[in-house]
Protein backbone atom coordinates (compact mmCIF):
# COMPACT_ATOMS: atom_id res chain seq x y z
CA UNK A 1 0.00 0.00 0.00
CA UNK A 2 2.84 2.51 1.08
CA UNK A 3 4.65 1.41 -2.22
CA UNK A 4 1.91 1.99 -4.48
CA UNK A 5 1.31 5.55 -2.82
CA UNK A 6 4.23 6.24 -3.20
CA UNK A 7 4.18 5.36 -6.93
CA UNK A 8 1.53 7.54 -7.38
CA UNK A 9 2.93 10.47 -5.41
CA UNK A 10 6.02 10.41 -7.75
CA UNK A 11 3.83 10.27 -10.68
CA UNK A 12 1.88 13.21 -8.96
CA UNK A 13 4.40 15.29 -8.05
CA UNK A 14 7.09 14.48 -10.35
CA UNK A 15 6.35 13.08 -13.79
CA UNK A 16 3.60 15.14 -14.15
CA UNK A 17 4.97 18.30 -14.06
CA UNK A 18 8.14 17.29 -15.85
CA UNK A 19 6.05 16.09 -19.03
CA UNK A 20 3.93 19.26 -18.56
CA UNK A 21 7.00 21.68 -18.85
CA UNK A 22 8.95 19.12 -22.03
CA UNK A 23 5.71 19.53 -23.66
CA UNK A 24 5.42 23.49 -22.64
CA UNK A 25 9.09 24.28 -23.62
CA UNK A 26 8.89 21.76 -26.80
CA UNK A 27 5.67 23.65 -27.69
CA UNK A 28 6.82 27.09 -27.17
CA UNK A 29 10.00 26.75 -28.92
CA UNK A 30 8.12 24.86 -31.87
CA UNK A 31 5.91 28.11 -31.95
CA UNK A 32 8.74 30.68 -32.32
CA UNK A 33 10.36 28.76 -34.82
CA UNK A 34 7.25 29.10 -36.58
CA UNK A 35 6.49 32.39 -35.74
CA UNK A 36 10.05 33.19 -37.40
CA UNK A 37 9.70 30.80 -40.14
CA UNK A 38 5.94 32.53 -41.57
CA UNK A 39 7.35 35.77 -41.25
CA UNK A 40 10.52 34.89 -43.47
CA UNK A 41 8.38 33.24 -45.70
CA UNK A 42 6.18 36.17 -45.55
CA UNK A 43 9.41 39.09 -46.29
CA UNK A 44 10.85 36.59 -48.93
CA UNK A 45 7.66 36.23 -50.69
CA UNK A 46 7.22 39.90 -50.78
CA UNK A 47 10.85 39.91 -52.22
CA UNK A 48 10.37 37.62 -55.37
CA UNK A 49 7.00 39.69 -55.79
CA UNK A 50 8.89 42.45 -56.09
CA UNK A 51 11.37 40.92 -58.66
CA UNK A 52 8.75 39.16 -60.83
CA UNK A 53 6.58 42.46 -60.74
CA UNK A 54 9.38 44.38 -62.08
CA UNK A 55 10.65 41.94 -64.62
CA UNK A 56 6.54 41.78 -65.89
CA UNK A 57 6.36 45.52 -65.86
CA UNK A 58 9.74 45.04 -68.15
CA UNK A 59 8.06 42.78 -70.52
CA UNK A 60 5.53 45.40 -70.79
CA UNK A 61 6.95 47.98 -71.24
CA UNK A 62 9.00 46.35 -74.39
CA UNK A 63 5.53 45.10 -75.62
CA UNK A 64 4.68 48.94 -75.45
CA UNK A 65 7.49 49.24 -77.62
CA UNK A 66 7.30 47.25 -79.84
CA UNK A 67 3.52 48.52 -80.74
CA UNK A 68 4.64 51.76 -80.84
CA UNK A 69 7.40 50.57 -83.06
CA UNK A 70 5.24 48.56 -85.68
CA UNK A 71 2.62 51.42 -85.38
CA UNK A 72 4.71 54.21 -87.33
CA UNK A 73 3.62 51.48 -89.89
CA UNK A 74 0.05 50.37 -89.37
CA UNK A 75 -2.06 49.95 -91.93
CA UNK A 76 -1.06 46.18 -93.05
CA UNK A 77 0.90 43.59 -91.37
CA UNK A 78 3.88 43.41 -94.36
CA UNK A 79 4.59 46.93 -93.48
CA UNK A 80 4.35 46.34 -90.00
CA UNK A 81 6.88 42.53 -90.35
CA UNK A 82 9.23 45.00 -92.15
CA UNK A 83 9.45 48.11 -89.41
CA UNK A 84 9.95 45.15 -87.14
CA UNK A 85 12.88 43.56 -88.93
CA UNK A 86 15.00 46.93 -88.18
CA UNK A 87 14.65 46.63 -84.45
CA UNK A 88 18.48 45.68 -83.24
CA UNK A 89 16.67 42.70 -81.25
CA UNK A 90 15.14 40.87 -83.95
CA UNK A 91 16.33 38.29 -85.75
CA UNK A 92 13.33 37.44 -88.25
CA UNK A 93 9.18 38.60 -89.00
CA UNK A 94 6.77 37.52 -90.77
CA UNK A 95 3.61 38.65 -92.11
CA UNK A 96 0.43 36.71 -92.90
CA UNK A 97 -2.45 38.19 -94.49
CA UNK A 98 -6.16 38.17 -93.67
CA UNK A 99 -6.83 34.96 -95.51
CA UNK A 100 -3.55 33.91 -95.73
CA UNK A 101 -2.74 30.27 -96.57
CA UNK A 102 1.06 28.61 -95.56
CA UNK A 103 2.64 30.32 -99.33
CA UNK A 104 1.06 33.50 -98.11
CA UNK A 105 3.81 33.73 -95.49
CA UNK A 106 6.20 36.40 -96.11
CA UNK A 107 9.48 37.06 -94.12
CA UNK A 108 11.77 39.12 -93.50
CA UNK A 109 15.74 39.16 -92.13
CA UNK A 110 15.87 41.10 -88.98
CA UNK A 111 19.24 42.50 -87.74
CA UNK A 112 19.95 39.99 -84.46
CA UNK A 113 21.63 37.14 -85.54
CA UNK A 114 20.08 33.73 -84.25
CA UNK A 115 19.09 30.64 -84.96
CA UNK A 116 16.43 28.58 -82.87
CA UNK A 117 17.24 24.98 -84.44
CA UNK A 118 15.64 22.83 -86.48
CA UNK A 119 12.88 22.24 -83.71
CA UNK A 120 11.63 25.40 -84.67
CA UNK A 121 9.41 25.64 -87.26
CA UNK A 122 8.25 29.53 -88.53
CA UNK A 123 5.10 27.81 -90.23
CA UNK A 124 4.24 25.94 -87.21
CA UNK A 125 4.36 28.88 -84.99
CA UNK A 126 2.06 31.61 -86.57
CA UNK A 127 -0.46 28.70 -87.40
CA UNK A 128 -0.57 28.08 -83.77
CA UNK A 129 -0.79 32.16 -82.94
CA UNK A 130 -3.30 32.39 -85.59
CA UNK A 131 -5.20 29.18 -84.34
CA UNK A 132 -4.81 30.89 -80.57
CA UNK A 133 -6.22 34.45 -81.48
CA UNK A 134 -8.18 34.00 -84.47
CA UNK A 135 -11.79 33.97 -82.87
CA UNK A 136 -11.77 36.72 -80.44
CA UNK A 137 -14.96 35.65 -78.64
CA UNK A 138 -12.96 32.73 -77.55
CA UNK A 139 -10.29 35.21 -76.08
CA UNK A 140 -9.95 35.95 -72.49
CA UNK A 141 -11.30 39.15 -71.23
CA UNK A 142 -9.40 41.36 -72.74
CA UNK A 143 -9.58 43.98 -69.85
CA UNK A 144 -7.36 43.63 -66.56
CA UNK A 145 -9.61 42.43 -63.76
CA UNK A 146 -8.46 44.11 -60.71
CA UNK A 147 -8.96 47.50 -59.80
CA UNK A 148 -5.62 49.54 -60.66
CA UNK A 149 -4.47 47.26 -63.22
CA UNK A 150 -3.03 44.05 -63.84
CA UNK A 151 -2.31 41.18 -64.32
CA UNK A 152 -1.21 42.32 -68.06
CA UNK A 153 -0.65 39.54 -69.63
CA UNK A 154 -2.91 36.70 -70.00
CA UNK A 155 -2.68 33.22 -71.68
CA UNK A 156 -5.00 32.90 -74.48
CA UNK A 157 -4.77 29.00 -75.50
CA UNK A 158 -2.90 25.70 -73.86
CA UNK A 159 -3.89 22.44 -75.04
CA UNK A 160 -5.00 21.60 -71.88
CA UNK A 161 -4.58 22.67 -67.70
CA UNK A 162 -0.77 23.17 -67.03
CA UNK A 163 -0.41 21.80 -63.77
CA UNK A 164 2.94 20.42 -63.86
CA UNK A 165 6.48 21.89 -64.47
CA UNK A 166 7.06 19.61 -67.63
CA UNK A 167 4.22 20.91 -69.38
CA UNK A 168 5.60 24.81 -68.78
CA UNK A 169 8.52 24.03 -70.35
CA UNK A 170 7.20 21.55 -73.25
CA UNK A 171 4.43 23.55 -74.61
CA UNK A 172 4.03 26.78 -76.50
CA UNK A 173 1.81 29.21 -74.89
CA UNK A 174 0.06 32.27 -76.49
CA UNK A 175 -0.22 35.53 -74.47
CA UNK A 176 -2.41 38.51 -74.80
CA UNK A 177 -1.30 41.85 -73.69
CA UNK A 178 -4.55 43.04 -71.84
CA UNK A 179 -5.83 46.19 -71.51
CA UNK A 180 -6.50 48.28 -68.55
CA UNK A 181 -3.16 47.57 -67.20
CA UNK A 182 -2.44 51.98 -66.52
CA UNK A 183 -4.93 53.09 -64.33
CA UNK A 184 -5.93 56.25 -67.03
CA UNK A 185 -6.29 53.46 -70.92
CA UNK A 186 -9.58 51.49 -69.99
CA UNK A 187 -11.20 51.43 -72.62
CA UNK A 188 -15.16 52.17 -72.87
CA UNK A 189 -17.16 48.91 -72.69
CA UNK A 190 -18.34 49.72 -76.16
CA UNK A 191 -15.16 50.30 -77.46
CA UNK A 192 -14.02 46.71 -79.41
CA UNK A 193 -9.85 46.90 -79.74
CA UNK A 194 -8.85 47.37 -83.08
CA UNK A 195 -5.51 44.96 -82.53
CA UNK A 196 -4.28 42.83 -80.22
CA UNK A 197 -0.97 41.99 -79.65
CA UNK A 198 1.40 39.62 -77.30
CA UNK A 199 3.71 36.55 -77.05
CA UNK A 200 4.08 33.46 -78.09
CA UNK A 201 6.86 31.39 -76.09
CA UNK A 202 8.15 28.31 -75.86
CA UNK A 203 11.33 26.42 -74.20
CA UNK A 204 13.06 30.19 -73.43
CA UNK A 205 12.47 31.31 -77.11
CA UNK A 206 10.27 34.69 -77.74
CA UNK A 207 7.91 35.59 -80.46
CA UNK A 208 6.12 39.19 -80.28
CA UNK A 209 3.06 39.47 -82.21
CA UNK A 210 0.83 41.66 -83.44
CA UNK A 211 -3.15 40.84 -85.16
CA UNK A 212 -4.88 43.45 -86.55
CA UNK A 213 -8.64 44.02 -86.69
CA UNK A 214 -8.93 42.50 -90.49
CA UNK A 215 -6.99 39.19 -88.92
CA UNK A 216 -3.56 39.41 -90.52
CA UNK A 217 -1.04 38.87 -88.14
CA UNK A 218 2.76 40.34 -88.12
CA UNK A 219 5.00 38.17 -86.02
CA UNK A 220 8.53 38.72 -84.89
CA UNK A 221 10.93 36.55 -83.30
CA UNK A 222 13.06 37.78 -80.75
CA UNK A 223 16.88 36.97 -79.97
CA UNK A 224 16.50 35.32 -76.51
CA UNK A 225 20.35 36.40 -74.99
CA UNK A 226 19.66 39.94 -76.29
CA UNK A 227 16.39 39.83 -74.31
CA UNK A 228 17.65 37.95 -71.40
CA UNK A 229 20.55 40.28 -71.06
CA UNK A 230 18.52 43.33 -71.22
CA UNK A 231 16.32 41.67 -68.37
CA UNK A 232 19.15 40.06 -66.24
CA UNK A 233 20.82 43.78 -66.31
CA UNK A 234 18.05 45.17 -64.60
CA UNK A 235 18.11 43.09 -61.80
CA UNK A 236 18.37 44.16 -58.97
CA UNK A 237 15.55 46.36 -59.13
CA UNK A 238 16.86 49.54 -59.94
CA UNK A 239 16.24 52.29 -56.84
CA UNK A 240 16.25 49.05 -54.30
CA UNK A 241 19.14 48.14 -52.11
CA UNK A 242 20.68 44.78 -52.63
CA UNK A 243 19.91 41.75 -51.05
CA UNK A 244 22.05 40.26 -48.40
CA UNK A 245 21.58 36.87 -49.92
CA UNK A 246 21.61 34.87 -53.03
CA UNK A 247 18.87 35.33 -55.53
CA UNK A 248 18.62 32.86 -58.57
CA UNK A 249 16.78 32.85 -61.93
CA UNK A 250 16.71 30.15 -63.52
CA UNK A 251 14.34 28.25 -65.81
CA UNK A 252 11.69 25.19 -64.56
CA UNK A 253 14.16 22.94 -65.39
CA UNK A 254 16.56 24.06 -63.10
CA UNK A 255 18.74 25.65 -65.68
CA UNK A 256 20.66 28.78 -63.65
CA UNK A 257 20.00 31.89 -65.84
CA UNK A 258 21.04 35.01 -63.47
CA UNK A 259 22.17 35.74 -59.73
CA UNK A 260 22.30 38.17 -57.79
CA UNK A 261 22.64 39.95 -54.29
CA UNK A 262 25.74 40.31 -52.13
CA UNK A 263 25.73 36.21 -51.22
CA UNK A 264 26.63 36.94 -47.25
CA UNK A 265 26.82 34.06 -45.41
CA UNK A 266 24.97 31.33 -44.90
CA UNK A 267 23.54 32.24 -48.62
CA UNK A 268 25.21 29.04 -50.37
CA UNK A 269 22.39 26.37 -49.28
CA UNK A 270 19.37 25.53 -50.28
CA UNK A 271 16.59 28.10 -51.51
CA UNK A 272 14.46 29.32 -48.90
CA UNK A 273 11.53 30.29 -51.13
CA UNK A 274 10.50 29.97 -54.66
CA UNK A 275 8.10 31.62 -56.89
CA UNK A 276 7.29 30.92 -60.27
CA UNK A 277 7.13 33.88 -62.48
CA UNK A 278 4.04 35.55 -63.94
CA UNK A 279 3.09 34.61 -67.66
CA UNK A 280 4.20 35.30 -70.22
CA UNK A 281 8.08 33.97 -68.44
CA UNK A 282 5.93 31.39 -66.62
CA UNK A 283 9.02 29.29 -68.02
CA UNK A 284 11.04 30.85 -65.15
CA UNK A 285 10.92 30.50 -61.45
CA UNK A 286 12.75 32.62 -58.78
CA UNK A 287 14.38 31.74 -55.70
CA UNK A 288 16.10 33.25 -52.93
CA UNK A 289 18.80 32.19 -49.94
CA UNK A 290 18.65 34.68 -47.13
CA UNK A 291 22.22 34.93 -45.66
CA UNK A 292 22.44 34.42 -41.93
CA UNK A 293 22.17 37.76 -40.46
CA UNK A 294 18.88 38.38 -42.09
CA UNK A 295 16.96 35.98 -40.22
CA UNK A 296 18.77 35.08 -37.00
CA UNK A 297 17.26 31.94 -35.24
CA UNK A 298 14.75 32.79 -32.85
CA UNK A 299 16.00 33.95 -29.21
CA UNK A 300 15.15 30.94 -27.13
CA UNK A 301 17.13 31.55 -24.14
CA UNK A 302 14.25 33.09 -21.96
CA UNK A 303 12.50 29.82 -23.00
CA UNK A 304 14.88 27.59 -22.15
CA UNK A 305 15.96 28.88 -19.18
CA UNK A 306 11.74 29.36 -17.79
CA UNK A 307 11.37 25.59 -18.44
CA UNK A 308 14.74 24.20 -16.85
CA UNK A 309 14.41 26.75 -13.49
CA UNK A 310 10.70 24.98 -13.73
CA UNK A 311 12.55 21.52 -13.89
CA UNK A 312 15.14 21.95 -11.52
CA UNK A 313 12.15 23.09 -8.82
CA UNK A 314 10.43 19.86 -9.84
CA UNK A 315 12.99 18.00 -8.65
CA UNK A 316 13.63 20.08 -5.63
CA UNK A 317 10.20 20.21 -4.31
CA UNK A 318 9.77 16.12 -5.18
CA UNK A 319 13.65 15.54 -3.38
CA UNK A 320 12.06 17.56 -0.38
CA UNK A 321 9.08 16.00 -0.46
CA UNK A 322 10.57 12.44 -0.54
CA UNK A 323 13.35 13.06 1.69
CA UNK A 324 10.54 14.21 4.39
CA UNK A 325 8.30 11.52 3.88
CA UNK A 326 11.08 8.80 4.09
CA UNK A 327 11.87 10.21 7.49
CA UNK A 328 8.24 10.16 8.75
CA UNK A 329 7.90 6.84 7.32
CA UNK A 330 10.90 5.72 9.15
CA UNK A 331 9.88 7.02 12.44
CA UNK A 332 6.81 5.50 12.07
CA UNK A 333 8.22 2.46 11.68
CA UNK A 334 10.69 2.60 14.19
CA UNK A 335 7.58 3.27 16.91
CA UNK A 336 5.32 0.78 15.48
CA UNK A 337 8.61 -1.75 15.83
CA UNK A 338 8.68 0.05 19.71
CA UNK A 339 5.06 -0.33 20.10
CA UNK A 340 5.35 -4.24 18.82
CA UNK A 341 8.17 -4.94 21.33
CA UNK A 342 6.31 -3.76 24.05
CA UNK A 343 2.95 -5.53 23.01
CA UNK A 344 4.92 -9.29 22.62
CA UNK A 345 6.59 -8.19 26.36
CA UNK A 346 2.85 -7.44 27.38
CA UNK A 347 1.32 -10.31 26.46
CA UNK A 348 2.97 -12.96 28.58
CA UNK A 349 2.18 -10.85 32.12
CA UNK A 350 -1.35 -10.35 30.77
CA UNK A 351 -2.04 -13.93 29.88
CA UNK A 352 -1.12 -15.17 33.38
CA UNK A 353 -3.18 -12.16 35.10
CA UNK A 354 -6.07 -13.65 33.08
CA UNK A 355 -5.41 -17.92 34.13
CA UNK A 356 -5.26 -16.47 37.95
CA UNK A 357 -7.93 -14.11 37.31
CA UNK A 358 -10.07 -17.14 36.17
CA UNK A 359 -8.67 -19.47 38.92
CA UNK A 360 -9.66 -16.87 41.64
CA UNK A 361 -13.05 -16.43 40.19
CA UNK A 362 -13.74 -19.94 40.44
CA UNK A 363 -12.27 -19.88 43.78
CA UNK A 364 -14.98 -16.65 44.80
CA UNK A 365 -17.55 -18.79 43.05
CA UNK A 366 -17.18 -22.14 45.26
CA UNK A 367 -16.65 -19.89 48.74
CA UNK A 368 -19.76 -18.46 48.08
CA UNK A 369 -18.18 -14.70 48.16
CA UNK A 370 -20.30 -12.95 45.25
CA UNK A 371 -17.82 -9.37 45.82
CA UNK A 372 -15.11 -11.71 45.48
CA UNK A 373 -16.20 -12.73 41.83
CA UNK A 374 -17.69 -9.45 40.70
CA UNK A 375 -14.51 -7.52 41.36
CA UNK A 376 -12.31 -10.38 39.31
CA UNK A 377 -15.39 -10.45 36.63
CA UNK A 378 -14.06 -6.60 35.97
CA UNK A 379 -10.60 -7.70 35.84
CA UNK A 380 -11.35 -10.48 33.41
CA UNK A 381 -12.90 -7.82 31.55
CA UNK A 382 -10.75 -5.32 30.91
CA UNK A 383 -7.65 -8.18 30.53
CA UNK A 384 -9.39 -9.03 27.97
CA UNK A 385 -9.72 -5.71 26.72
CA UNK A 386 -6.46 -4.76 26.92
CA UNK A 387 -5.32 -8.11 25.19
CA UNK A 388 -7.78 -6.96 22.34
CA UNK A 389 -5.90 -3.64 22.33
CA UNK A 390 -2.60 -5.39 22.09
CA UNK A 391 -4.22 -7.49 19.01
CA UNK A 392 -4.66 -5.07 16.88
CA UNK A 393 -1.19 -3.39 17.27
CA UNK A 394 0.55 -6.75 17.09
CA UNK A 395 -1.94 -7.12 14.07
CA UNK A 396 -1.01 -3.67 12.44
CA UNK A 397 2.67 -4.42 12.91
CA UNK A 398 1.96 -7.64 10.84
CA UNK A 399 0.45 -5.65 7.99
CA UNK A 400 2.72 -3.24 7.76
CA UNK A 401 5.29 -5.84 7.34
CA UNK A 402 2.97 -7.58 4.68
CA UNK A 403 2.58 -10.64 7.06
CA UNK A 404 -0.95 -10.23 8.27
CA UNK A 405 -2.63 -13.83 6.86
CA UNK A 406 -5.92 -15.69 7.96
CA UNK A 407 -7.30 -19.49 8.71
CA UNK A 408 -9.87 -19.80 6.66
CA UNK A 409 -11.71 -23.05 7.97
CA UNK A 410 -15.84 -24.04 8.40
CA UNK A 411 -17.47 -21.64 10.61
CA UNK A 412 -21.01 -21.51 12.10
CA UNK A 413 -21.26 -17.52 11.86
CA UNK A 414 -23.96 -16.99 13.78
CA UNK A 415 -23.05 -19.12 16.88
CA UNK A 416 -19.86 -17.30 16.79
CA UNK A 417 -21.57 -13.64 16.47
CA UNK A 418 -23.68 -14.98 19.56
CA UNK A 419 -20.68 -15.85 21.56
CA UNK A 420 -19.25 -12.76 20.67
CA UNK A 421 -22.49 -11.00 21.97
CA UNK A 422 -22.96 -12.44 24.78
CA UNK A 423 -19.11 -11.62 25.60
CA UNK A 424 -19.43 -7.98 24.94
CA UNK A 425 -23.58 -7.73 26.83
CA UNK A 426 -22.67 -7.62 30.67
CA UNK A 427 -20.35 -4.26 29.50
CA UNK A 428 -22.94 -2.78 27.55
CA UNK A 429 -25.84 -3.04 29.46
CA UNK A 430 -23.65 -2.14 32.22
CA UNK A 431 -23.61 1.59 30.67
CA UNK A 432 -27.58 1.38 29.83
CA UNK A 433 -27.23 0.08 25.80
CA UNK A 434 -30.36 -1.99 24.31
CA UNK A 435 -28.79 -5.08 22.61
CA UNK A 436 -30.74 -5.89 19.60
CA UNK A 437 -29.50 -9.07 17.51
CA UNK A 438 -31.39 -11.11 14.34
CA UNK A 439 -29.00 -13.81 13.35
CA UNK A 440 -30.04 -15.49 9.20
CA UNK A 441 -26.57 -16.12 8.34
CA UNK A 442 -26.02 -19.52 6.27
CA UNK A 443 -25.12 -22.63 8.21
CA UNK A 444 -21.58 -22.67 7.65
CA UNK A 445 -18.70 -20.06 5.78
CA UNK A 446 -15.18 -20.76 5.10
CA UNK A 447 -13.80 -18.05 7.66
CA UNK A 448 -11.15 -17.08 10.41
CA UNK A 449 -13.38 -17.21 13.41
CA UNK A 450 -10.90 -15.33 15.21
CA UNK A 451 -10.63 -12.97 12.63
CA UNK A 452 -14.45 -12.40 12.89
CA UNK A 453 -14.48 -11.98 16.75
CA UNK A 454 -11.80 -9.50 16.02
CA UNK A 455 -13.92 -7.69 13.49
CA UNK A 456 -16.37 -7.83 15.42
CA UNK A 457 -15.44 -6.79 18.55
CA UNK A 458 -13.74 -3.70 17.51
CA UNK A 459 -17.08 -2.60 15.75
CA UNK A 460 -18.46 -3.28 19.09
CA UNK A 461 -15.73 -1.81 21.10
CA UNK A 462 -16.65 1.06 18.83
CA UNK A 463 -20.03 1.57 19.54
CA UNK A 464 -18.69 1.43 23.44
CA UNK A 465 -17.20 4.11 22.74
CA UNK A 466 -18.37 6.74 20.75
CA UNK A 467 -22.22 6.11 20.40
CA UNK A 468 -22.50 5.95 24.01
CA UNK A 469 -25.27 8.56 23.81
CA UNK A 470 -27.74 6.36 21.38
CA UNK A 471 -27.60 3.77 24.24
CA UNK A 472 -28.75 0.98 21.58
CA UNK A 473 -26.79 -1.21 19.10
CA UNK A 474 -27.82 -3.85 16.61
CA UNK A 475 -26.08 -6.77 15.50
CA UNK A 476 -27.70 -8.60 12.19
CA UNK A 477 -26.41 -11.14 9.87
CA UNK A 478 -27.95 -11.89 6.64
CA UNK A 479 -27.05 -13.59 3.53
CA UNK A 480 -27.46 -14.61 -0.09
CA UNK A 481 -26.11 -16.54 -2.91
CA UNK A 482 -23.16 -14.83 -2.95
CA UNK A 483 -22.26 -13.42 0.58
CA UNK A 484 -22.51 -12.90 3.87
CA UNK A 485 -23.04 -10.05 5.93
CA UNK A 486 -23.02 -9.06 9.68
CA UNK A 487 -24.33 -5.62 10.27
CA UNK A 488 -23.42 -3.36 13.08
CA UNK A 489 -25.53 -0.40 13.90
CA UNK A 490 -26.27 2.29 16.61
CA UNK A 491 -28.10 4.97 17.38
CA UNK A 492 -24.84 7.26 18.10
CA UNK A 493 -23.98 10.66 16.35
CA UNK A 494 -22.95 8.73 13.57
CA UNK A 495 -20.20 9.18 10.91
CA UNK A 496 -20.02 12.58 9.13
CA UNK A 497 -20.42 12.20 4.72
CA UNK A 498 -16.27 13.24 4.67
CA UNK A 499 -15.07 10.97 6.91
CA UNK A 500 -16.86 7.59 5.65
CA UNK A 501 -13.09 6.86 3.95
CA UNK A 502 -10.67 8.38 5.94
CA UNK A 503 -12.33 6.72 8.78
CA UNK A 504 -10.42 3.28 7.64
CA UNK A 505 -7.15 5.00 7.76
CA UNK A 506 -4.56 4.45 10.35
CA UNK A 507 -4.62 6.81 13.47
CA UNK A 508 -7.71 8.71 11.68
CA UNK A 509 -9.91 10.39 13.95
CA UNK A 510 -12.93 11.97 13.95
CA UNK A 511 -13.69 15.51 15.49
CA UNK A 512 -12.91 16.26 18.65
CA UNK A 513 -16.31 16.54 20.17
CA UNK A 514 -16.97 12.71 19.30
CA UNK A 515 -13.20 11.42 20.07
CA UNK A 516 -12.75 13.51 23.38
CA UNK A 517 -12.31 11.67 26.23
CA UNK A 518 -12.64 8.66 24.28
CA UNK A 519 -8.94 6.32 24.55
CA UNK A 520 -8.18 4.03 21.42
CA UNK A 521 -4.90 3.51 19.15
CA UNK A 522 -6.65 4.43 15.82
CA UNK A 523 -5.97 1.26 14.24
CA UNK A 524 -8.99 -0.98 14.93
CA UNK A 525 -10.88 -0.37 11.73
CA UNK A 526 -7.85 -0.04 9.66
CA UNK A 527 -6.92 -3.79 11.11
CA UNK A 528 -10.87 -4.82 10.64
CA UNK A 529 -11.09 -3.93 6.77
CA UNK A 530 -7.47 -5.41 6.30
CA UNK A 531 -9.00 -8.86 7.71
CA UNK A 532 -12.09 -8.47 5.76
CA UNK A 533 -10.18 -8.03 2.52
CA UNK A 534 -8.34 -11.16 3.29
CA UNK A 535 -11.09 -13.06 3.24
CA UNK A 536 -12.11 -11.48 -0.48
CA UNK A 537 -14.92 -9.33 1.31
CA UNK A 538 -15.05 -5.51 2.58
CA UNK A 539 -15.93 -3.04 5.39
CA UNK A 540 -18.16 -0.39 4.43
CA UNK A 541 -19.92 2.44 6.50
CA UNK A 542 -23.36 2.27 5.00
CA UNK A 543 -23.87 6.04 3.41
CA UNK A 544 -28.15 5.71 3.46
CA UNK A 545 -28.24 5.19 7.23
CA UNK A 546 -29.09 7.99 8.94
CA UNK A 547 -29.94 7.33 12.65
CA UNK A 548 -26.40 6.46 13.63
CA UNK A 549 -24.11 4.78 12.38
CA UNK A 550 -24.02 1.67 10.29
CA UNK A 551 -20.96 -1.21 9.57
CA UNK A 552 -21.20 -4.07 7.25
CA UNK A 553 -18.85 -6.44 6.64
CA UNK A 554 -19.20 -8.74 3.82
CA UNK A 555 -17.85 -12.48 3.64
CA UNK A 556 -18.29 -14.07 0.71
CA UNK A 557 -19.95 -17.74 1.12
CA UNK A 558 -16.92 -19.41 -0.87
CA UNK A 559 -13.69 -17.36 -0.47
Amino acid sequence: MVQRRSTILFIILVVLPLALLAWLGTYLIRDAEKRTDASMQAILAERLSSADKHLLHDMRQLTDRLDEWGAQSTGTATLMSKRLAEHPWMAQTWSVPASGTKDAIESFAGKAGYEPGSIFRPEERVRAIQDSTQNPDSMPQLIAVLEGGGPPFQRAYAPEQLSSKRKRYSEWMTYIKMHGYHIDDRPQPSEAPMSWSGWHVGDCVFMYWHRFADGSLSCALVNPQMLMNALFQRLPQPGLAIPPGRMMLTTVKGIPLHEWGKRLAGSEGPPAAHRACSEPLSQWEMSYTPANEEFPKPYLFPILLGVSSGIVLVFVVGWLYFHESAREIRVAQQRVTFVNQISHELKTPLTNIRLYAEMAAHRAESQGDSIAKRQLGVVEAETSRLDRLIQNVLNYARQQRDKLTIQPKQVALDENVSRIVEFWKPLLENKGFEIVTCLNGPGAIMADPDAIEQVLGNLISNVEKYANSGKWIAIRTEHDERNTRVIVEDHGPGIPAGKRRSVFEPFERLRSDLAEGVSGTGIGLTISRELAQLHGGSLTVCPNYREGARFILTLPNKP
